[in-house]
């Protein structure tokens, strides 16, 4: 509805709750990715492209790769 979630991020499975944030945090998607403290989301080294097509996370290159 547009508004924050309680503890930053809704649970979901796999999941974790930290006290110390009062947060519910995601897995971490690639190991290159760091958490956001503000949000407590996982954000890439490198912001995704916007530009209206898709991409996926090349984790070898620490880039994204368009999806063809």
């Amino acid at each position: 509805l547009g508004e924050t979630p309680f503890r930053k991020n809704y649970a979901g499975v796999g999941f974790t709750y930290d006290e110390t944030r009062d947060a519910f945090i995601s897995p971490q998607p690639y190991p290159s990715w760091t958490l956001t403290e503000d949000t407590c989301q996982w954000d890439a080294p490198t912001a995704m492209p916007d530009d209206d097509k898709r991409y996926t996370w090349n984790e070898d290159t620490t880039s994204w790769d368009e999806i063809t």
